[in-house]
């Protein structure tokens, strides 16, 4: 019997290659994990509309971990159970200051992604285009902000301004880019806004108390440099082939890559093998 009882697996170059979708054979093991009680739970930096839709796509249980870790949902039952907003003076300022700059910004909020461009995607995920700030946030709590420029320069220094500017917040994510400090052409760059004090592992931990599972108990599985806090928080981390080294450093296991169904092959291992 599988000593496990929860999988807390990323999305983009882990369950999947970037914007691919869910291979059958890793659809069929999380199928065979889940008939042994074990929850499988998307933990991602993305919307919580996306990481409900890979979820139901791959076969996943009820829960997800979306806008890294600001948001932890059943959305079987429609049930908040985790959630960090962000105060809505602070979103105004980072409106108006992209506003100035001639830069992105996307809204998170559960189940609603909003975005200042119109006829625009990140990430093929769509989002509602507002005018009005003000009457979103009225009716919308925001748990997390992304904001997107091709200005390589000012992308490079909006972590430290933001620092001072918004000292309750943090850049918990960003393009590979501009954490390598690797100049790009034609390339757009992304930072990952949540409240200080947020990331992945804060959504694992809210989860298992939730669910009354033992940090023993679970798995974590990423790729990238904001799934290195999850190997804090479980019993057994696992980076992906394609992972970055910094994480490869941490974890416990190494699987394939996402593109050779690296988590469907180490859930075999850990959980199905008696």
């Amino acid at each position: 019997m599988s000593k496990y009882k929860i999988v807390f697996v990323d999305i983009d170059d882990t369950l999947n290659p970037s914007n691919g979708k869910v291979s059958a054979y890793t659809k069929e093991i999380i199928k065979k994990v889940r008939a042994k009680g074990i929850k499988v739970v998307v933990n991602t930096g993305r919307s919580a509309k996306y990481a409900i839709e890979k979820s139901i796509e791959g076969g996943l249980s009820e829960y997800i971990i979306s806008s890294n870790g600001a948001e932890v949902y059943d959305y079987h039952n429609r049930q908040e159970i985790f959630t960090k907003p962000i105060n809505k003076e602070d979103i105004i300022a980072i409106y108006n200051y992209c506003k100035t700059h001639d830069m992105t910004l996307i809204l998170n909020s559960l189940e609603k992604r909003f975005i200042n461009i119109k006829d625009y995607k990140y990430n093929n995920e769509p989002a509602i285009y507002f005018e009005d700030i003000n009457e979103i946030l009225a009716t919308n709590p925001i748990n997390q902000l992304v904001i997107l420029s091709s200005n390589f320069d000012r992308m490079l220094v909006l972590p430290n301004l933001f620092k001072e500017k918004f000292p309750s917040l943090k850049v918990i994510h960003s393009s590979i880019g501009l954490i390598e400090e690797k100049r790009e052409k034609n390339k757009e760059y992304y930072h990952d806004l949540v409240l200080e004090n947020t990331a992945k592992s804060t959504g694992i931990v809210e989860l298992l108390e939730y669910l009354k599972i033992d940090s023993e108990e679970a798995i974590a599985i990423g790729n990238g440099y904001d799934d290195i806090c999850m190997c804090d928080v479980v019993g057994t981390s696992v980076a992906v082939a394609n992972a970055t080294n910094l994480l490869k450093e941490r974890v416990t296991y190494i699987t394939d890559s996402s593109a050779n169904d690296g988590v469907a092959k180490i859930l075999e291992k850990l959980c199905l093998k008696d």
